[in-house]
C-alpha cells in the first residue's frame, strides 16, 4: 500500500489486493478506515446492514461460493432418490386395460414420469427423462408448468394442450400426455401436485 498526501485534508492510498489496483482518496481516518476494512479479513462475518445508494458489501469467499449456480445433479443421481410408487397406486393400475403392458406397470411409468417433473419443477435438472413409448392414444394431457398457467391443469383435448404450450422445442413448458385418467392422475402425485383443475 502507498500512501501520498493529495490535496488540504486529504491522502490518496494506493492498494493493491489480488490482481486489482485500488485507489482511495480522501479524510486520513476514512481513507484508512476503508482500506483496512477491505484488506483484513475478520473473524466472524458482521452483521448485514442495509445497503443505500452507492454503498457496497464485502463478500466473503464462503458467501460467493453459495451463490454460484448450483450444478444439476446427474440423471442416475436423481433416479436414485425416487420413491417407490405407493402400493395403493400400483394396484389401481388394476382397472387399466386395453395395452400390451400391465396396469401395474402403466402406473409405475406415470409415477416415474411425475418424479422427474417434479425434478425439473423444483430445479435440480433442466428437463425429465424421455418416458418409454406406450401403445395406446393420448386422450388426456397434464400440463404442470406453461406460460400464463395458473395452475396445474389435465386437459381433455389436444388441441386445448397445443394452445397452451406451443411447440415443444421452443416452450418452457413440463408436461405429459396420458391414455387414462389414473395416469394423468399418478403422474400428478409423482411430481407432488395436489392443487390442479381439469379443463375441457
Amino acid at each position: 500500500m502507498n500512501q501520498r498526501p493529495d490535496g488540504e485534508g486529504e491522502i490518496e492510498l494506493l492498494c493493491k489486493l489480488r490482481d486489482l489496483h485500488i485507489t482511495v482518496r480522501g479524510p486520513p481516518a476514512s481513507a484508512t478506515s476503508f482500506i483496512r476494512d477491505i484488506t483484513v479479513r475478520p473473524a466472524a462475518s458482521p452483521p448485514r446492514r442495509a445497503l443505500s445508494e452507492g454503498s457496497f458489501d464485502l463478500v466473503s469467499e464462503a458467501e460467493q461460493s453459495t451463490r454460484l449456480p448450483r450444478r444439476f445433479e446427474s440423471r442416475d443421481q436423481i433416479a436414485a432418490s425416487f420413491e417407490r410408487c405407493p402400493s395403493y397406486l400400483e394396484s389401481s393400475g388394476k382397472r387399466l386395460s386395453g395395452s400390451a403392458i400391465s396396469g401395474s406397470e402403466r402406473v409405475k411409468r406415470a409415477w416415474t414420469a411425475g418424479q422427474w417433473a417434479g425434478a425439473v419443477l423444483v430445479g435440480r435438472i433442466s428437463t425429465p427423462n424421455r418416458t418409454s413409448q406406450i401403445d395406446l392414444r393420448p386422450r388426456f394431457y397434464v400440463v404442470l408448468r406453461a406460460s400464463g398457467l395458473g395452475k396445474a391443469t389435465v386437459f381433455r383435448s389436444a388441441r386445448s394442450y397445443w394452445q397452451l404450450v406451443g411447440e415443444l422445442e421452443t416452450s418452457t413448458s413440463v408436461s405429459h400426455s396420458f391414455p387414462s385418467e389414473q395416469e394423468a392422475l399418478v403422474y400428478l402425485a409423482g411430481a407432488g401436485i395436489s392443487d390442479f383443475e381439469f379443463q375441457p
